[in-house]
């Protein structure tokens, strides 16, 4: 996202907004995120001088789309809205908040909105978040393939389809097979409009890793792992012919392959392009932890402690000390020597107690704690 955005033609808006990027690790920006609650990242926010959200996007988006978004910013700013833009302001402003009453809102706005009101596939997408935001999945996957049936092939229609796909992940994940019926039904709407997404031109690379990622564990959730090889190939396939334009965007394709690899593959598959970034990258704590992570992966225990180190040499803040202390502690205990490893697990806790955000202080934390349980 943020080479599109530094790229963006964006002249038009000149003078109408004040930009503002906000980075979670930060201290001095918890009170934000205490206050707009993103879910994840990216997300974006058109906030008035007042402190009000007037519009509220989670997850990536393409050049047009973000300039849709901003043009639903200024209208809503200039009071210059329908009934359905009003009503898509409120919901907007309570998923912000991810509030439950986001969901009913949506479904007013959809209800409000004519056929062909521009801002129709907005409120489509934010009402499938919303329920996936309330972990109401079976509503989200139903939901998702409903609106998505009746989208354009953009990237929003790929957007609403990621969240009803990972809806079906999470709820294999959260109820076995106590969703067996409804899943079945909705992964045979589902999957072909994932398919769909993929072959669409307008489908943004991060939207491409979260379609690859939900596609791969759908088919190992059906022990059909020649078919998530073959998607963990062709994925890696277009990963390795992008020319990174930046450090930002090389991470990002490195942070896909470990993704890919994760669910299911070969580590010694990404390991060349890993360590070739970590060079290329030598200041960045998280090239390391990434070879690290799948040194480890691969059983280079002694390669994996040797990243992290680096990594550690690097100077993170707390959170990337955490993970780079928790995954050395991890090789260590996998190598043999448990007792270096609790000692590493001890440093690690240290590090996470000092980490700003409260949501990954308390994560880190509990992990850490269970583990030197367990140690």
């Amino acid at each position: 996202m943020r080479t599109m955005l530094a790229h963006a033609d964006l002249n038009r808006y000149a003078g109408q907004f004040v930009w503002l990027e906000m980075n979670f690790d930060k201290s001095e920006n918890q009170e934000f995120f205490s206050h707009f609650e993103a879910s994840g990242t990216p997300t974006f926010y058109v906030i008035n001088t007042e402190g009000k959200v007037l519009a509220d996007q989670p997850g990536a988006m393409s050049e047009p789309e973000l300039r849709a978004f901003l043009d639903r910013g200024v209208s809503l700013a200039q009071n210059r809205k329908t009934a359905a833009d009003a009503a898509l302001e409120r919901a907007d402003a309570l998923l912000s908040t991810k509030s439950p009453e986001a969901v009913a809102a949506y479904e007013e706005v959809l209800r409000l909105g004519p056929p062909d009101w521009p801002r129709r596939p907005f409120a489509q997408y934010s009402l499938v978040t919303a329920l996936q935001l309330n972990q109401q999945n079976q509503q989200c996957a139903e939901t998702a393939a409903r609106e998505a049936s009746v989208m354009k092939h953009d990237n929003t229609f790929a957007s609403t389809v990621v969240a009803g796909m990972w809806c079906l992940v999470q709820s294999k994940d959260a109820q076995g097979d106590a969703a067996a019926s409804w899943r079945t039904a909705a992964v045979g709407k589902l999957e072909p409009l994932a398919k769909q997404a993929l072959s669409s031109p307008e489908t943004v690379r991060d939207e491409r890793n979260e379609l690859y990622r939900t596609l791969m564990y759908l088919a190992i959730f059906r022990n059909e792992n020649a078919q998530a090889l073959m998607l963990e190939d062709k994925w890696l396939g277009e990963l390795d012919a992008v020319k990174p334009a930046d450090d930002e965007e090389r991470s990002a394709v490195d942070i896909a392959r470990v993704e890919a690899i994760q669910i299911y593959g070969d580590p010694e598959r990404i390991l060349p392009a890993l360590r070739t970034s970590e060079q290329t990258m030598a200041h960045n704590y998280n090239a390391s932890l990434r070879v690290a992570q799948m040194e480890k992966a691969a059983k280079h225990y002694d390669a994996g402690i040797a990243a992290c180190d680096r990594g550690l040499s690097r100077e993170p803040g707390a959170l990337g000390r955490s993970w780079l202390l928790q995954t050395k502690a991890d090789a260590l205990k996998q190598k043999g020597d448990p007792a270096e490893a609790r000692a590493t697990l001890e440093q690690a806790l240290k590090a996470a107690q000092e980490i700003p955000s409260q949501s990954q202080r308390e994560n880190n934390v509990r992990r850490i704690k269970l583990a030197l349980g367990g140690a």
